[in-house]
């Protein structure tokens, strides 16, 4: 396995910790993973919580850190968003894999797999083994819940629809490095409030000189909602192969880039931003996105805050294909502007296994049958155009 660069050391000064720390609005303290379920083990990070008890704005922000790093070097932004009003969780989870060191695989689904499995605890991956329990989202419910009954008064439930969904409506989802991407790939399967990502996604293919297979797989949270935040100078993916990155994604050139070292917010209404800051006591510029300094001040409280509007092209493209019912438990109807007769259409699972492929009989309009297949997440692809469908 690829020796990956360690980040657990990316802030040299950080301000000392207690277990429980009070500012003039918001309540910070931590929790370890095995009292939130007792299978965990006791030898792990603390997750990192940030109780906002003024100015709730009844959001969360749900961190996710980088390589090898701890909750405790994230406290900065932590603390940042708890004092604009959210709820934070900066997450403790199994992070010794960097996302770039798969860059080298021949497996076209290497980086999809790895995603499924750190995310979801689906054992697909070679390069990590992640269970269910120890998955992100796992690990992240059973802290709500943990939350919820310790602290009844802080409303930890609201960000639960029961007690296994978590209500991504009112979650924004972030990270660092390949904490940034896995915040994207939740975005591919559910309506987030907004993902931000910092320093990041970085899953681009040096085999295939191309960005990952899931960053090009169309998702379920629009392109708007979807912020970038990275350093032109990063050492670890340079800046260029992120920049094929979020243009797989879709965010550029949808959004303009933007230099944030010369600009002010509201930065153009760009949702592709970069800096050329020196990282300083963060050691590396691929860090510097997440040090204190003026200019981060003022690009996170932009992320963190600004209003939602989709972009006019967003709107052009994503009535192109109409595609119901999704989730389906049978039959899938896909309509199209476009004369899709005789196109052959490919469906596959999340393991990039084709399970279903066939042709369309009809100009713009055609149907596929999923009432075989197991529960789950597959892509449809068809004519250059992929989509996510959830079967239930």
């Amino acid at each position: 396995m690829v020796k990956t660069t360690t980040m657990k050391n990316i802030f040299t000064v950080i301000l000392f910790l207690t277990q429980v720390t009070c500012f003039s609005q918001i309540n910070t303290f931590y929790v370890k993973p095995i009292q939130t379920d007792i299978n965990y083990s006791a030898v792990q990070d603390s997750n990192l919580i940030v109780c906002n008890t003024t100015t709730s704005i009844v959001k969360l922000f749900l961190f996710i850190g980088g390589t090898n790093s701890n909750t405790k070097s994230y406290q900065t932004i932590s603390n940042f968003a708890g004092n604009l009003g959210y709820d934070v969780i900066n997450l403790s989870y199994p992070n010794t894999v960097a996302a770039a060191s798969l860059g080298s695989s021949s497996d076209s689904m290497a980086f999809n797999k790895y995603r499924q499995e750190v995310c979801y605890g689906t054992s697909l991956s070679v390069e990590v083994a992640v269970d269910t329990l120890n998955s992100i989202y796992t690990r992240t419910v059973k802290l709500l819940n943990y939350l919820n009954i310790t602290y009844p008064t802080q409303n930890w439930n609201q960000y639960l629809i029961n007690a296994t969904t978590l209500d991504w409506s009112k979650i924004a989802v972030g990270g660092h490095s390949q904490g940034g991407g896995h915040a994207c790939y939740f975005a591919k399967f559910h309506d987030v409030e907004r993902v931000l990502m910092f320093s990041s996604p970085n899953d681009y293919s040096n085999f295939f000189s191309n960005s990952a297979n899931w960053l090009r797989t169309s998702g379920i949270t629009a392109m708007s909602k979807h912020f970038a935040y990275l350093n032109l100078l990063d050492e670890i993916v340079p800046f260029n192969k992120q920049l094929t990155n979020i243009k797989g994604l879709g965010i550029y050139p949808l959004y303009d880039t933007t230099y944030v070292d010369i600009s002010s917010s509201p930065y153009s209404n760009s949702h592709c931003l970069y800096t050329a800051q020196t990282p300083g006591l963060a050691i590396l510029y691929h860090n510097s996105t997440m040090k204190l300094s003026s200019i981060n001040n003022s690009v996170w409280t932009y992320m963190l805050t600004s209003n939602i509007t989709a972009n006019i092209n967003e709107i052009k493209t994503s009535r192109e294909f109409s595609i119901y019912p999704n989730p389906t438990n049978s039959i899938i109807n896909i309509n199209s502007e476009y004369n899709l007769l005789g196109k052959t259409y490919i469906v596959q699972n999340v393991a990039g296994q084709t399970v279903l492929t066939g042709k369309s009989s009809n100009n713009n309009f055609f149907r596929i049958d999923f009432s075989l297949l197991e529960n789950g997440i597959y892509f449809v692809s068809i004519d250059n155009n992929t989509f996510k469908v959830i079967k239930r």
